[in-house]
């Protein structure tokens, strides 16, 4: 977990200095519920769970808005048949564009972007592969409401809805059967940021 941190942690650092110069720019820490629309991955993790990470926006061009992301979730479960012990890492980097239409109370904004995700599972079956760790690319779209707490401070109410499916291979001596891993779903959440303007 400390692991998916720090990546999240680093990515967003490294966005932040290079939109140093931008004239209208939100960083924002978010927190989110994810649920899956998956059946598959519901019967074995009960639905979703939290997913935690930070969100760098800047002005591009008018009310045209380039977004940067990073989040991550984890999450134990159970497999199904033996029932046996299995747990879910995700790290999901999110990169698009974000058009926002101001309001009295803020700004109302709609995204679409590219998520690339790497998923890392542990089982505790005799009868799975124990480890897998593998990336796969997808997409994100975005709406929301930034409410404006003062000039500067800001709450974001948002939903978004992730696809991403990442395909398996098993070596031909291996006596499993791989599946693809389908993890879209959606995000119910909200975040705290501040905006430099």
């Amino acid at each position: 977990m400390f692991y998916n941190f720090r990546i999240t942690v680093c990515v967003l650092m490294a966005l932040s200095c290079m939109s140093l110069q931008a004239h209208d720019v939100l960083i924002e820490a978010k927190g989110a519920y994810f649920l899956s629309t998956n059946h598959l991955f519901k019967d074995i993790y009960n639905n979703g769970g939290g997913r935690y990470g930070g969100e760098l926006t800047v002005k591009l061009y008018k009310h045209l808005y380039g977004f940067a992301s990073a989040d991550f979730l984890s999450k134990r479960g159970r497999s199904i048949g033996c029932c046996s012990p299995t747990k879910v890492n995700l790290i999901n980097l999110g990169l698009g564009l974000k058009y926002m239409i101001p309001f009295c109370y803020g700004d109302f904004y709609v995204g679409l972007g590219v998520l690339p995700t790497h998923l890392r599972t542990k089982d505790c079956s005799a009868f799975v592969i124990p480890k897998r760790s593998k990336w796969g690319c997808g997409g994100i779209g975005k709406i929301g409401t930034y409410f404006n707490l003062s000039p500067h401070v800001l709450v974001d109410i948002f939903v978004d809805y992730s696809f991403v499916k990442i395909p398996f291979k098993c070596r031909s001596n291996q006596p499993t059967q791989s599946h693809t891993a389908n993890l879209s779903g959606c995000g119910f959440g909200a975040g705290f940021g501040y905006r430099f303007n």
